[in-house]
């Protein structure tokens, strides 16, 4: 796994791996069932993004992890124009912004990913990205672009 920051651009990465997980969905899907499917992927997609976060917090500067340094990941999150984010609050509690345009969702439509699996590929990712990132950060963020919603809203707290 590359650095973050570094190798491909975060929105064709995230076009290579859709394109691979909707081919083992597909074949899981004759295999095991639909039911079933879906979880594998949603673990697979879990594992990676856990994955992804803890490579992140390593890039922390001094005193590890911090909601701060964790607010450096929307640079990444938008490079090559691919969100558009507004309203970025950050205090020493939380962090918030709302996304208002997805070129990763768009991406996945654009790929000929079914509307039911695009939350799974890149809105499930945060939670995780998170988790991986600090077990002080949690994230709420009640609707999404991908199940068509105008926007989707970030709150990222840092507990105690």
């Amino acid at each position: 796994m590359s650095k973050p920051g570094t190798g491909v651009p975060l929105l064709e990465r995230r076009a290579i791996e859709a394109e691979m997980l909707l081919r083992v969905h597909n074949a899981a899907c004759l295999s095991v069932g639909p039911e079933a499917a879906l979880r594998i992927l949603e673990q697979a997609v879990d594992s990676a993004a856990l994955a992804a976060g803890r490579l992140f917090a390593l890039s922390a500067p001094q005193g590890g992890p911090s909601l701060a340094h964790f607010a450096t990941v929307l640079d990444r999150w938008q490079e090559g124009g691919t969100l558009d984010i507004k309203d970025i609050r950050l205090d020493d509690s939380s962090l918030r912004f709302a996304v208002t345009r997805c070129g990763y969702v768009q991406r996945y439509v654009d790929l000929g990913v079914p509307a039911q699996l695009c939350a799974v590929f890149s809105c499930r990712r945060d939670a995780a990205f998170a988790e991986g990132y600090s077990s002080h950060l949690c994230m709420e963020r009640p609707e999404t672009i991908a199940v068509g919603h105008a926007a989707c809203g970030f709150v990222f707290h840092w507990l105690p």
